[in-house]
């Protein structure tokens, strides 16, 4: 790596979020990203430079073993977890190598965007130094019984494997002791709301709060198929214009609430003929995780859509219409919707993934906003992981480039 520089942050507010496993800081984080805040989850920005970066990858096999790589080149996170995770010295190493590029990653995308308030998500984040960044720290906190109900409904573990992964966190209390709010999750997802917004007005002006620097190492050069690699095969560099449409005075586009339950689950079961069963348990669990936009006429909802951000590229792998007649009003307004909160939180590309037995009236509005089929062995190399690790079964993908970051 080469030498330090700093990266100045200037009228910025960033708030730090941190809590223990399941406590509710995804909801949270959907929460500030509805009110335009940009959301970072330090973790996942770990995950794609094990994921993309090439020369972090090389550098890490020389300095763990190359048996921590796959095929592919990416880390096995697992393998390296269980050697570091048992040898202190290790570990300490493995952060020394991979800090400061997970740092200046970060700040390249606070200074980038033109979103003044920041909530940057780490588990840990006050045992770190980017605690220093933040002005301001959140906390969320729950029962471990409703630690436990949440690993087991929405992330499928076992009683002993998620109570395994809860006593492997540091105290809660310890966290709590050194906020600056609390967020206490117990209850419904409407009182997390209502904290949350008590604590939102709360934050200092963005433009009175002083402004803060990270220092880490440039970012050399890299090779990868993200930066230079397979491009003349790639989508055009000019992306096509966002979704505009003229919308019917009546015609309504905003986030699901949990007071939309009872009628998104009858909406699914119609557009799906029943195919489809969801609990409502399981649906109010879904809302506090991702996100879910609702397309209506007057009272009458027909469109519901959920999407979800990662490493700048945004997944929609749900979307349900009834009747198929308004799919081309409000399902053609979720998406451009749906388009325009990915490009203001910096995705790269948009990529649907729809049934194989998709109905035409759903293509026909994909077709017309400009979304196309590309082989997924020519698109970008952190594209064709998303699509790995996310497209359902039974499924085919379309994609509409948002913007392009890559060079020559």
């Amino acid at each position: 790596m080469s030498d330090d520089n700093t990266i100045l942050l200037q009228g910025k507010l960033i708030v730090g979020l941190t809590g223990n496993i399941a406590t509710g800081k995804s909801a949270v984080m959907r929460l500030a990203a509805e009110r335009d805040a940009l959301t970072i989850d330090a973790d996942k920005v770990v995950h794609e430079i094990m994921d993309n970066d090439e020369e972090m990858q090389a550098a890490l096999a020389v300095a763990f073993g190359a048996e921590i790589r796959k095929e592919n080149g990416r880390i096995d996170r697992k393998k390296l977890g269980t050697l570091v995770f048992n040898d202190p010295q290790a570990l300490q190493d493995l952060e020394a190598m991979i800090h400061p590029v997970v740092r200046r990653k970060i700040a390249t995308t606070i200074q980038e965007s033109d979103a003044t308030i920041v909530m940057l998500e780490a588990i840990k984040l006050l045992e770190g130094s980017l605690v220093e960044v933040c002005h301001k720290v959140w906390v969320t906190r729950c029962s471990q019984t409703r630690q436990l109900e949440r690993l087991r409904v929405c992330r499928g573990l076992d009683t002993a494997e998620a109570t395994t992964r809860i006593k492997a966190q540091s105290p809660q209390d310890e966290k709590v002791a050194q906020a600056d709010t609390v967020i206490d999750t117990n209850g419904l997802m409407r009182d997390t709301e209502l904290q949350f917004r008590m604590a939102w007005k709360r934050l200092p002006d963005p433009d009175q709060v002083d402004s803060r620097q990270i220092a880490a190492p440039t970012q050399p050069e890299v090779k990868q198929l993200t930066k230079k690699e397979n491009t003349e095969d790639a989508p055009a560099k000019t992306a096509p214009p966002l979704i505009k449409m003229e919308r019917p005075d009546n015609l309504q586009v905003r986030r699901a609430k949990p007071t939309d339950i009872p009628a998104i689950l009858l909406l699914i079961q119609k557009a799906t003929d029943g195919k489809v069963k969801m609990k409502r348990a399981e649906l109010l669990m879904a809302l506090s995780e991702r996100g879910y936009f609702i397309g209506q006429m007057d009272a009458d909802i027909s469109t519901v859509i959920g999407f979800s951000i990662d490493s700048q590229v945004a997944s929609v792998d749900e979307l349900y219409v009834y009747p198929l007649e308004m799919a081309e009003v409000t399902g053609t307004a979720v998406i451009a919707e749906i388009e325009q909160s990915a490009f203001n939180h910096l995705s790269e590309i948009i990529l649907i993934y729809l049934p194989n037995d998709t109905p035409d009236e759903i293509r026909q509005i994909f077709d017309a906003a400009g979304y196309i089929t590309e082989p997924k062995e020519q698109l970008a190399r952190n594209w064709q992981l998303s699509i790995e690790e996310r497209q359902p079964e039974n499924t085919f993908f379309l994609l509409k480039l948002l913007r392009d970051t890559r060079k020559g």
